[in-house]
């Protein structure tokens, strides 16, 4: 009996490893741009005091560690974006919209059905900017949720963002993870993926494209002033390469050449349907980098994304070239 135990406890031990080292392997093979490993614990006392003057967040404070386990990242840093994104749980749109992270789609703020919801979809953004993107440092994200120098901050409120942040870190007791980019740069990653046989005009456009990484994602928008959606993006940065693209998403597709998967290259552009009601087939588009990726704006803010998983996967609708 108890060799039997004895086995079957060593058997539990060693699958608890093979998932942990399958899971490892699938964030590398997705793309991943960082991987995390626990430093520390949590300081019960500061993390509890915090939350207890932290507006609609206290008594949630379990469930920011939960989905935050859930999805490799610091709890810690991801509470204290969300205290700070919500002036500690007291915003209109976490009270209001219970959104905890400021999440912006087509139509603007985002609106959960509840504040359990909001917070995992906020912890679903922050594993996309930190495991995937590899924007591992509170000065990298902060590049994406509070861009210095932004058009919509004419006060310079975002110069805030880094120091306030480090600041309700410190206040809860400390970081409990350390994340090491995988590829990327420890400032913000920065990321090209595989370029070989790549359009001309990719490296004049992409370059174009990532003078505005991180800035926010504007509907409607179409140069610098004004920040960018998707086409106003693609618009913008193919004119310097002297390619004139029309103006949504879905004119660009039909002035494109189809190209089929197996054909696709870097600067080719990369077409979604259904992200949002638009009355028109396509409604997101971004420039296809190389290795299952794209650079685009979305609801996150301009940057990388990966199109052979998640939300973007399931979208697809195709890829197109112009010249």
């Amino acid at each position: 009996m108890v060799v039997y135990l004895i086995l079957g406890l060593f058997l539990i031990l060693f699958m608890g490893l093979f998932y942990k080292a399958q899971e490892e392997q699938k964030n590398q093979d997705e793309g991943g741009g960082a991987a995390c490993s626990v430093t520390g614990k949590i300081n019960e006392a500061a993390w509890n005091k915090t939350f207890e003057s932290a507006g609609v967040f206290n008594g949630h404070q379990d469930f920011f560690v939960e989905v935050a386990e859930k999805e490799g990242i610091d709890p810690v840093l991801f509470a204290a974006i969300a205290l700070h994104e919500t002036g500690y749980g007291t915003s209109r749109a976490v009270i209001e919209k219970n959104n905890p992270g400021g999440l912006m789609g087509n139509g603007g703020l985002m609106l959960f059905v509840s504040l359990e919801e909001g917070i995992e979809a906020m912890g679903r953004t922050l594993h996309n900017r930190i495991i995937k993107d590899g924007k591992t440092t509170i000065k990298a994200l902060g590049a994406v949720y509070a861009p210095v120098g932004a058009a919509n901050d004419p006060t310079n409120l975002n110069a805030n963002w880094v120091p306030t942040t480090e600041a309700i870190v410190k206040k809860l007791g400390g970081l409990t993870m350390n994340c090491e980019a995988n590829g990327f740069s420890k400032d913000g990653g920065d990321f090209s993926g595989d370029t070989k046989g790549a359009l001309n005009y990719f490296k004049t456009v992409l370059s174009e494209m990532k003078k505005f990484d991180g800035t926010p994602y504007v509907f409607g928008g179409a140069n610098p002033g004004t920040g960018f959606d998707c086409s106003g993006l693609m618009q913008w940065a193919f004119k310097k390469a002297g390619i004139n693209l029309p103006r949504t998403a879905n004119e660009q597709y039909n002035f494109s050449e189809k190209i089929p998967p197996d054909k696709v290259k870097p600067g080719d552009l990369v077409f979604f349907k259904g992200t949002y009601n638009a009355g028109v087939p396509i409604t997101h588009v971004g420039i296809y980098t190389g290795d299952g990726k794209m650079y685009n704006s979305n609801g996150s803010g301009v940057g990388y994304s990966s199109i052979t998983e998640g939300y973007w996967k399931q979208h697809l609708a195709g890829f197109g070239r112009v010249r």
